[in-house]
């Protein structure tokens, strides 16, 4: 890929315009859409015309809402009272299952006024309107008067602390993005989501020691944190099924919903929304996390993203797609025919046409439309992985097959069924012995004889504290002679099967393990020395 194109890639998920600092901005979602190598694709039409009314059919239930204001002690953060710092403010917004329709539902206006105060947190008025609520700059900068008027009255679906419907339901958790902080950027998705039978929470994005958020590991990392103290706190609603769970990303929130998934293996899917993890870009973002392992993300994915940024992932032969690169689980892209990175958020269904300067160009009319397909498909995603309804798996199979052709066009990869988790093998391992994992060791090699079954630096540590730390010696030589049979090429495995014979005093066996290491790397001056050692004593 170009320059150009890689640049523009990642301005769309994370280098958009500079803000100009005029009121705080919020965030905004997208659609689904997976990298993968393409079984099957389905041409994306142009956009639907102006004019062509938007339907987004909310699911059965009526959606409750909840904003709980916590404080994370484990962090700091600058006071709003003082010099000084504090508990890391968390503000918790969830919607749910309610238990039945009632009024007065939320209006734009009330959530808006609500949002305000996720980012301040050292007071302050907006004189210009004579408010303590400071206005977001896409609704200031993107309607006149009459038209903010009129959306501030709009009633949403949600009703501010309505009874919850008895669950559980499966819980969806959401990262906002850079640019699009706060959860005003996904009221739609969200409500849209709990009338079809999920516990959504989210948090505002919010730099580490300061409002500002960085491209950077540290904040992405803090956006993990934030995500997971979210997880802590809703985890235990009992309307909430634990046993379920879904991540959505957009923008920056989708590289911490990725890291999230890659070491959280109770996460079952992950929903990616104009996020720039496809393929890799300037920033180094999310590849250089700590966490950031390919072969760790093994759950089922859709990516939704705009199309001109697939296209020119493809021309460049280069660029390894994420989806090309994840062997487990099934994956989808959505190509999205649109250049606004707004497109994937709440504000696509708020009338917005005119150009924001720091967010988007003019708007087309037909970003309700899309918005509500992006709304619809991610729906059908959650309900086939986790739900596992099938009319909704069929809806995800006809968009693959090219029958739903209008909005998208759809990429999938059917990934391979994953088999245990390596860092689940090494836990029963640990705790139930070797004997317990073997049967699935052996059943994981016999399905597929190239799959990298446990890493081999992992099991030769674990094998030095069976051996000289942890009194289970015995076992310690299993354990290394099974890290000989999964990695036969290495020398380094021979040597700690040599080493593990010399503790139990079986010095053939360890002369002849340290023969083969060095067969293998006869530039290893240690093990030659101990080697003729052991020679000349026996």
């Amino acid at each position: 890929m170009s320059t150009t194109k890689r640049t523009a890639h990642v301005a769309a998920s994370l280098l958009l315009p500079i803000i100009s600092g005029l009121g705080w901005a919020e965030e905004e979602k997208s659609d689904p859409k997976s990298g993968q190598s393409a079984v099957s694709t389905a041409p994306a039409s142009s956009a639907t015309p102006a004019g062509t009314a938007a339907t987004l059919e909310y699911g059965p239930h009526p959606v409750g809402f909840a904003l709980l204001k916590s404080v994370d002690s484990s962090r700091s953060f600058p006071s709003a009272e003082g010099p000084g710092f504090r508990g890391r403010p968390m503000r918790i917004y969830t919607w749910y299952p309610a238990l039945s329709n009632g009024w007065p539902l939320q209006t734009v206006g009330d959530f808006v006024r609500m949002a305000g105060d996720d980012f301040r947190l050292s007071g302050g008025r907006d004189a210009s309107r004579g408010t303590d609520n400071r206005l977001p700059v896409q609704l200031v900068k993107g309607l006149d008067e009459v038209q903010l008027s009129a959306l501030l009255r709009r009633p949403l679906r949600s009703i501010n602390g309505a009874e919850a419907a008895q669950g559980p339901f499966p819980l969806l958790l959401i990262g906002q993005g850079l640019y699009y902080e706060s959860p005003l950027s996904q009221v739609y998705l969200c409500e849209y989501l709990a009338s079809r039978g999920y516990v959504v929470a989210t948090c505002p994005l919010l730099g580490t020691q300061y409002r500002l958020v960085n491209r950077n590991v540290e904040d992405l990392e803090t956006e993990v944190r934030d995500i997971e103290y979210v997880l802590s706190t809703v985890h235990s609603r009992p309307d909430a099924d634990p046993h379920q769970l879904g991540i959505i990303g957009y923008d920056l929130g989708g590289m911490a919903g990725l890291i999230l998934a890659m070491r959280n293996t109770d996460v079952d899917a992950f929903l990616s929304l104009d996020a720039g993890i496809l393929f890799p870009n300037e920033l180094g973002l999310p590849d250089n996390h700590p966490d950031y392992r390919v072969d760790r993300f093994r759950i089922p994915w859709m990516h939704m993203t705009q199309a001109r940024f697939v296209d020119a992932g493809r021309e460049d032969k280069s660029l390894s797609f994420l989806s090309d690169r994840k062997r487990f689980g099934d994956s989808w892209i959505i190509s999205v025919p649109t250049d606004c990175h707004g497109q994937f958020s709440s504000y696509a269904k708020f009338g917005i046409r005119r150009a924001v300067p720091g967010y988007w160009g003019p708007i087309a009319d037909s970003v309700e439309v899309l918005h509500d397909a992006m709304c619809r498909l991610a729906g059908d995603f959650f309900d086939a992985v986790l739900k596992q309804v099938p009319a909704a798996a069929d809806r995800l199979r006809a968009a693959a097959s090219g029958a739903d052709r209008d909005l998208h066009s759809v990429e999938y990869k059917k990934g391979a069924p994953p088999a245990a988790s390596p860092r689940l093998l090494i836990h029963m391992i640990t705790e139930k012995g070797l004997a317990e994992a073997r049967p699935v060791i052996d059943r994981i090699k016999s399905a597929d004889p190239t799959a990298k079954v446990l890493d081999e630096a992992e099991l030769n540590w674990l094998g030095y504290h069976f051996l000289l730390w942890w009194g289970r010696e015995a076992e310690a030589l299993d354990l290394f002679r099974l890290n000989v049979e999964l990695n036969p090429g290495s020398a380094d495995a021979y040597v700690g099967l040599g080493e593990a014979c010399l503790v139990l005093d079986r010095t053939d066996e360890a002369v002849a393990a340290f023969r083969k290491a060095l067969e293998l790397k006869p530039d290893f001056p240690e093990v030659k020395n101990l080697l003729e050692r052991l020679t000349e004593q026996k």
